[in-house]
């Protein structure tokens, strides 16, 4: 539209316009960077290959970065391709006639117990069941609607809130060893600081034996970058570190600081640090 045109809008039509506009660049996004392109590869190669029957158990993932780095974001994008390709693959319906819902998002809150659980998964279907019942009925009936619309992906959101070294977190880590044992998904799971909350704890402690269970069989993802959060040094310490680039072979030879195999922080590709004197 030339400014012409939009001088011409009624005054109706161009609130309208306007207010159009400004959802549009709200939701831009998310750009696909060579980290979440990366991530993406690394989802899409575990659930691909998920495809064991119900009495074997699936690998699990585990995004784990900072805050404000985009994790929850990447992950919805993935879930959003993988449901497209689902239901392209698929059909809207399955062979039963109920609606094929490939994937199931869950957020977790501060006191997660293993009911709470059951119960935010049949709040997402919606089911008439979900606020009644012990805590076996609501597993059931949470299996029994993931196993009706044919979920494939789980999604656990927010998943650092839990207490993992409390009762809670022990109760937690059993359940989510069931769902990996009887629902056919794949468990994706999204939190900052899960290292040093136990969930790959390899049991080398007395109490970390029970939390190794859900560990050994998790992969390790980063919303920037493969299975690790990428370090930097501050302007204090003499510049930032190098950031890890699949796009360095592009940046001016006089402006790399490092090389691949130089780097003393991240020994990867970098630019310098030019904000310090």
């Amino acid at each position: 539209m030339t400014r012409a045109q939009h001088k011409a809008l009624g005054r109706q039509e161009r609130a309208d316009r306007d207010l159009r506009r400004r959802e549009w660049h709200a939701n831009l996004g998310p750009l696909r960077t060579p980290q979440l392109a990366e991530l993406h590869e690394d989802l899409w190669d575990i659930i691909d290959s998920n495809l064991q029957d119900g009495d074997k158990a699936k690998g699990a993932v585990a995004v784990d970065a900072f805050p404000g780095l985009g994790k929850t974001t990447s992950v919805l994008a993935f879930a959003r391709e993988f449901h497209r390709r689902e239901i392209a693959e698929q059909g809207e319906f399955t062979a039963q006639g109920d609606e094929r819902v490939p994937v199931c998002r869950v957020g977790l809150t501060g006191n997660t117990g293993m009911k709470d659980l059951n119960r935010a998964m049949l709040e997402f279907f919606g089911h008439p069941g979900r606020n009644r019942g012990t805590t076996a009925q609501l597993g059931q009936r949470a299996l029994d609607c993931v196993l009706s619309c044919e979920v494939r992906l789980l999604v656990l959101d927010d998943l650092h809130f839990l207490k993992w070294r409390r009762t809670n977190g022990i109760e937690v880590s059993n359940h989510l060893k069931w769902i990996a044992n009887e629902f056919p998904v794949t468990l994706l799971m999204v939190g900052v600081g899960l290292a040093d909350k136990g969930l790959f704890s390899e049991g080398g402690t007395k109490g970390g034996a029970v939390m190794a269970q859900t560990g050994r069989r998790t992969t390790r993802g980063s919303a920037c970058g493969p299975s690790r959060s990428i370090p930097r040094r501050t302007a204090r310490s003499g510049g930032r570190c190098c950031w890890h680039s699949n796009s360095a072979s592009s940046w001016p030879t006089s402006t790399r600081a490092c090389s691949p195999t130089t780097c003393p922080t991240t020994s990867s590709p970098g630019v310098p640090d030019t904000s310090a004197p």
